[in-house]
């Protein structure tokens, strides 16, 4: 064991098994089952967080890894739990320093505008074959964007099987397993109440009902958007056989009657931490719909309002005198909100709303009570024939580990994005030194994941949470290899440091190829715009590889990399016309690059 590991399981055992004050005052409140479950997820917790130490040059402050994890709360660096707001962090500076980088969570507008496609696109490799694009979605023509917003009501004027009470419970077992599984921020309880309330007395617009039907709503039209998720793909199955073959497990026109119903009562509600859920869920529901401008509506009002509820209520005396029930829902609502922003700011330029700006006090939301100390009664949604079991406690797994990633991949985009594609070449050794650093947390931050959500031989996985944490994992490895690839392609053949960066290169696209191979692109989730797009990004890089013509081997199955892309584009352009425009500028490129019919 190296040092780094050594020290590394050192710190994480002290962390572990030694028991806080804290802790020991609230053990007697947990029976043994549920003592073992925290305990795990304290483990997980610590380990995700661990990061290599920095050069001494660059040494910085970094937040304390929490000791317990209960299901009251998790205290972060500060002493003081109250909310602050840096102004300054909504608006970086140009000369940000890179070890403040480091322990930031947003990502700087340079560096954002680096990770995309159209950052691919404007590579001088590809100047004068493709063109230069600042954004798809943004530089769509006005009827064309205006068509694609009203073509959802227009065809939904059926409305399919409408708003039916006597569906409630089985879409909500279908919510909870599906989507709610991922962003964990509804209180399961409260939100069984109210289905089962609803189911017996019907919807209403009384004052209680009326405050919490939407979330209900929303609820029921997202179910009817989710399916299960399966792994494996035929790319010799055409994109309209597919839509056609899924058709039957999803319900787009009664998703819209839902949908439609709850915006009704959406405008109802008070600012409220309610009100942050319907907005957040309204923007999972349009990003579900692949209509990713209406997301970002959605999720910057959400945490727009989110900022606002924290501003007020730190200008009351009595503001801890929230409860422990409201403090975890209000964490799970913050690192929602915040990670779902991060990932449309690297695709779409927009001005971030400030919430990376809070001082926000929890370095981990809080699992719900029910996580530790489940419920020995079942409810109304727990006696279903055919019954869907969503897996709580992976759940939590996954939504800690995506946090973790989240921070992990934020840093990575801002080291290596900031001074853009010129500092790659400007300066490689230094490229090669944060490589070598984020390749390491990387690897220490796979190595201590669950074995509830790991991969294995790298092989994969069926399980929808598995794969999506493996794909993280090597979505940031591709990035920390990217400049390499870069490098070999524009720099000069006898440049003195090819020998050196070619096979970092060539990792590159060989990660490309394995996120290409793996993507699911015919699974409707969240983030299937998202994986639509990182799929052009990675044939564009395999494109910009073959166009060179620097690499006397390229991976095997490049061409099939590239099909699998144009297959995922295709697959969901009828539905996203900026997918469409990237379908049409790839295959264009691939005709140039490749030639035709290949």
């Amino acid at each position: 064991m190296s040092g780094q590991h050594a020290a590394f399981a050192s710190e994480t055992a002290d962390n572990v098994h030694t028991p806080t004050p804290r802790m020991t005052s609230q053990q007697y409140r947990f029976d043994p089952a549920s003592l073992a479950i925290l305990d795990r997820l304290n483990h997980v917790v610590s380990l995700l967080e661990t990061r290599p130490k920095l050069p001494a040059a660059q040494v910085v402050s970094a937040p304390p890894i929490p000791s317990t994890l209960s299901p009251t709360s998790i205290h972060g660096p500060q002493t003081n739990t109250s909310v602050t707001i840096d102004e300054n962090l909504s608006h970086p500076s140009d000369d940000l320093p890179e070890d403040e980088v480091m322990i930031r969570l947003d990502i700087p507008d340079s560096a954002a505008a680096r990770s995309n496609c159209e950052a691919i696109l404007r590579w001088p490799i590809f100047r004068g074959y493709a063109p230069e694009t600042e954004s798809f979605i943004l530089e769509l023509e006005d009827g064309d964007a205006e068509s694609s917003h009203r073509s959802q009501p227009v065809r939904s004027r059926n409305l399919g099987r409408g708003v039916q009470e006597d569906d409630f419970t089985v879409l909500s077992k279908k919510f909870l397993a599906y989507v709610h599984v991922k962003n964990p921020v509804l209180d399961v309880t409260d939100f069984k109440a109210y289905v089962k309330d609803t189911v017996e007395n019907g919807p209403r617009w009384d004052g209680p009902s009326c405050l919490v039907l939407p979330v209900e709503l929303i609820a029921c039209a997202l179910a009817c958007l989710a399916s299960p998720f399966q792994s494996e793909i035929n790319f010799n199955s055409t994109p309209e056989s597919m839509r056609s073959s899924v058709s039957t497990t999803t319900d787009p026109d009664t998703a819209q009657a839902y949908y439609l119903a709850a915006k009704k009562r959406l405008g109802l509600l008070e600012p409220s931490l309610l009100q942050i859920q319907c907005l957040f869920f309204c923007a999972v529901f349009e990003m579900y719909s692949l209509r990713p401008l209406q997301g970002w509506f959605y999720f910057n009002q959400a945490s727009v309002q989110f900022k606002n509820l924290c501003w007020r209520r730190a200008q009351r005396r009595n503001w801890q005198s929230i409860s422990q029930k409201t403090r975890r829902l209000e964490q799970r609502l913050y690192w929602s909100c915040m990670k779902s922003e991060c990932e449309l700011r690297c695709e779409i330029p927009l001005p971030p709303s400030g919430i990376t700006g809070l001082g926000y006090p929890d370095l981990f939301p809080s699992p719900p009570s029910e996580v530790a100390s489940p419920a020995a009664q079942p409810s109304a949604l727990d006696i279903l024939e055919d019954d869907i079991q969503p897996e709580e406690e992976k759940s939590w797994f996954y939504y800690l580990a995506e946090i973790s990633s989240r921070r992990m991949i934020n840093r990575a985009i801002s080291i290596f994005g900031y001074n853009g594609e010129q500092a790659w070449t400007r300066d490689i050794a230094k490229v090669l030194e944060k490589s070598e650093e984020f390749d390491e947390h990387i690897n220490l931050w796979c190595l201590h994941i669950p074995s509830q959500i790991h991969w294995q031989n790298r092989e994969p996985s069926n399980n929808e949470l598995v794969h999506f944490i493996q794909n993280r994992a090597t979505s940031c490895r591709e990035w920390i290899h990217r400049p390499f690839l870069y490098y070999v392609v524009h720099q000069p053949a006898d440049d003195p440091w090819i020998p050196r960066v070619m096979p970092l290169a060539e990792k590159c696209l060989e990660l490309s190829l394995e996120l290409l191979l793996d993507a699911n692109p015919h699974h409707r989730h969240h983030g299937t715009w998202f994986m639509a797009r990182a799929a052009m990004t990675r044939a564009l890089l395999l494109l910009a590889a073959v166009k060179s013509n620097r690499f006397s081997r390229l991976p095997e199955r490049w061409k099939q990399g590239v099909d699998a892309a144009t297959w995922a584009l295709q697959r969901w352009y009828g539905e996203a016309p900026d997918l469409r425009k990237a379908a049409s500028v790839l295959e264009d490129l691939v005709g140039q690059v490749v030639g035709p019919g290949v």
